[in-house]
């Protein structure tokens, strides 16, 4: 058990360390404007706006809320409410839930303030944001609590793992898509925002997992 502990503690922290270095890189190219990010993310956005349907659109606009500000401390907060009453390790998975969504909103609010990418523009977006666009929040958020959603169950519902893992998967790369289809950020954007809430998502697992070995919380 030992072995297979610690085993899983690598694991962790190679996938931590290799999401790291791909946000540098991609952050890098994106603050120099790298041609080859540039170039892609425009030949992407181009595609989908000549894919566009009016049906599509609708359908996108109502997947994007899923990742909205407001509609995550909200699920934050029923997913809080379903650990109080499931009684067990309350404690443990809330705090890794709070680190992962509070980490992942307040560094995605850090670093967008700080790079200062604007949107794609008039002639791609379908609605207005007046934020910066790298990385997306939507993305970030998604993967961080979804995620987060996707590891308490697997441990409350082990028999289900594949099907639990299979939903949020779909779940969080719709919202993701959701982002670009409406034209409001570029697929590195995206890319970013999931490699940014996935370095949460393992943090706040990593917490959540300590606390509970170690029975500091219940």
């Amino acid at each position: 058990m030992l072995n297979g502990i610690r085993h899983s503690r690598v694991l962790c922290v190679s996938a931590f360390v290799v999401l790291f270095i791909l946000l540098l890189l991609v952050t890098g190219e994106v603050i120099s404007a790298g041609s080859f990010v540039l170039n892609a993310d425009v030949w992407f956005e181009n595609l989908l706006l000549g894919v566009r349907t009016s049906f599509l659109l609708r359908v996108f606009s109502f997947v994007t809320i899923l990742g909205n500000t407001f509609v995550i401390i909200g699920i934050t907060g029923i997913i809080g409410a379903f650990l109080f009453f499931s009684k067990k390790h309350y404690g443990a998975y809330v705090s890794g839930l709070a680190t992962a969504v509070m980490g992942a909103s307040g560094t995605n609010y850090l670093m967008k303030t700080l790079i200062e990418r604007a949107r794609p523009g008039e002639l791609f977006s379908y609605t207005v944001e007046t934020s910066f666009s790298f990385p997306s929040g939507h993305a970030t958020l998604a993967m961080a609590l979804y995620g987060f959603f996707a590891f308490i169950l697997c441990k409350l519902y082990p028999k289900n793992t594949v099907v639990i893992i299979t939903l949020a998967t779909l779940v969080i790369l719709a919202i993701g898509f959701s982002r670009l289809y409406l034209g409001v950020h570029f697929p590195s954007d995206v890319f970013a925002g999931y490699i940014l809430g996935g370095l949460w998502l393992l943090i706040g697992i990593e917490v959540a997992t300590l606390l509970t070995r170690n029975d500091i919380v219940k």
